[in-house]
């Protein structure tokens, strides 16, 4: 018996982050204090709790990038802009995903995740999805083939679309980026791009990957700074959280 209690708390543990939800009391906003706590957790939607909902019909998901194995706070960018975020009082999800798959099998993933939260959620008339880096590769390849009727508004934040001298290895993968991107007839896509010369990821690419043609969708430039703020690539997802809503 008492081998049996040990392994269930042990396993518990394990997967302390596991649980569907996301407290917002549990956000630190000091980065000495953040314990990867977004990212510290199972594949899929979890729901962001801890304020009440002034409107239920819109939802809001949000996609976190790639992270290099060695980086220490992964997700911290995301704690400041979810904070505001929460202001807004309707529901929030955060999505997590493995950043090493292939990035074909995230979209295909998350688009079926996403047909079935919206059936469970039943009085969502709409979703905005807000993904980062990376994820905003994903987000737009969602973007391209969302089929159904439901509508979506899309945004993808200093995210490379273009294929460059360096990409991200896919270990045997499909490479998914191009330079000529099809918006879906249900979707309203925004791209957020960075200045090219104040973005640590692109500044030292050879071409900017930001660049691409976006059919039925619009790409908006990023100013240089916000708040005093060298507009960089994860501070651009604090501007776009911050005003997102005025476009």
């Amino acid at each position: 018996m008492k081998k049996y209690l040990f392994i269930i708390l042990l396993v518990g543990a394990c997967f302390g982050h596991d649980q569907k939800t996301i407290l917002l009391s549990k956000l630190s906003t000091g980065k000495s204090n953040y314990d990867e706590y977004l990212i510290n957790r199972s594949l899929g939607f979890h729901k962001i709790k801890g304020f009440d909902y002034n409107d239920s019909t819109i939802g809001i998901i949000l996609v976190h990038g790639y992270y290099p194995e060695k980086w220490d706070t992964k997700g911290f960018e995301w704690v400041e802009p979810i904070l505001n975020l929460s202001k807004s009082r309707v529901p929030m999800w955060f999505y997590r995903y493995d950043w090493n798959e292939c990035p074909l099998t995230i979209h295909d993933g998350m688009f079926k995740m996403l047909k079935t939260l919206i059936k469970l959620n039943e009085d969502l008339e709409s979703v905005v999805i807000i993904g980062h880096s990376f994820g905003g590769l994903i987000t737009t390849l969602l973007s391209e083939s969302w089929d159904n009727e439901f509508p979506i508004k899309t945004h993808a934040v200093a995210t490379g679309l273009a294929r460059t001298n360096i990409n991200v290895n896919y270990q045997d993968c499909q490479n998914p980026k191009k330079d000529k991107y099809t918006i879906a007839p249900n979707v309203k896509y925004i791209q957020w791009a960075t200045m090219k010369h104040l973005d640590g990821i692109f500044k030292h690419l050879d071409k900017d990957p930001q660049k691409v043609e976006i059919i039925n969708g619009k790409r908006i430039l990023l100013p240089k700074d916000y708040n005093g703020i060298r507009m960089g690539h994860n501070s651009s997802l604090l501007f776009v959280i911050d005003n997102f809503t005025s476009y």
